[in-house]
């Protein structure tokens, strides 16, 4: 069963369960929007994550005498270059993005200081269904470890640690050893210029997680990815790149949000 198909079922339970209580079709047509645009927002931000996920699984280690283990050499040197290498190509910015996962676009914003220490991301998806606009606003804040994930339409987020990561592969690409990119399934395919940019242009297939994407990159930034993961087409790229200071309060937390720590 595909995970559309999966997706739509969810749905329909959930409207039927809704039309039951209410005990009219005008109500589940009106509310059918809003059910389908929930779940492929909530799957869309899972996806995002797992997406993530795999870039650093792949980059710790691969399948090694029939079962999957990470190798804990390459998990060390990942630590060690995150601490090594910038974030981004200039010190300050604005980074505007586009992202297609699942067919669901969105146009992420990521404002940057201390060459990405510092950085927050606003992500705003919208998306039209039978004739109604629905839309979620997220955004997650990072200051060294510290993290902070905030939904804007609920007013609610909750603060943890975590390790920082140095981009969607987990490594520094300006370090990288050969060693490494082979346990990655990564090469290198070419360069070109983007967006003023001096950028490489990497491949990572990995058959035993179904990946098979081109990365673009200027340093550690990504500037392009597209290809499938997971056998879902995912595509996201950076539109445009601002070399200014951020306001200040774009790293704070919203004021009339309420924060949960875990």
């Amino acid at each position: 069963m595909s995970l559309k198909t999966k997706l739509l079922g969810v749905v329909l339970i959930a409207a039927g369960w809704t039309v039951a209580q209410n005990n009219t079709p005008q109500y589940f047509m009106n509310q059918l929007p809003k059910l389908i645009t929930l779940k492929k927002l909530q799957i869309m931000k899972k996806l995002i994550f797992i997406l993530s996920a795999l870039f650093v699984f792949a980059a710790c280690g691969q399948k090694q005498t029939g079962e999957s283990k990470i190798d804990k050499d390459a998990a060390k040197e990942v630590v060690a270059q995150a601490k090594k290498g910038k974030k981004y190509p200039i010190e300050k910015g604005i980074v505007y993005q586009k992202s297609n996962v699942m067919g669901i676009e969105s146009n992420p914003v990521i404002y940057f200081d201390k060459w990405g220490e510092w950085e927050t991301t606003e992500t705003t998806t919208t998306m039209e269904m039978l004739g109604q606009k629905m839309s979620s606003t997220n955004i997650t804040i990072v200051k060294g470890n510290d993290n902070w994930d905030i939904d804007m339409d609920k007013k609610t987020g909750f603060h943890f640690n975590r390790a920082a990561v140095i981009n969607q592969l987990g490594v520094d690409l300006e370090t990288l050893t050969e060693e490494t990119m082979g346990k990655m399934k990564l090469e290198k395919i070419g360069q070109e210029d983007y967006l003023g940019f001096p950028c490489v242009k990497y491949r990572m297939k990995n058959d035993e997680m179904k990946m098979d994407v081109e990365y673009l990159a200027s340093g550690n930034l990504m500037m392009k990815m597209k290809g499938k993961v997971m056998e879902i087409p995912t595509s996201i790229e950076v539109t445009k790149i601002e070399a200014v200071t951020p306001p200040a309060e774009k790293f704070e937390i919203p004021a009339g949000v309420t924060i949960t720590e875990q």
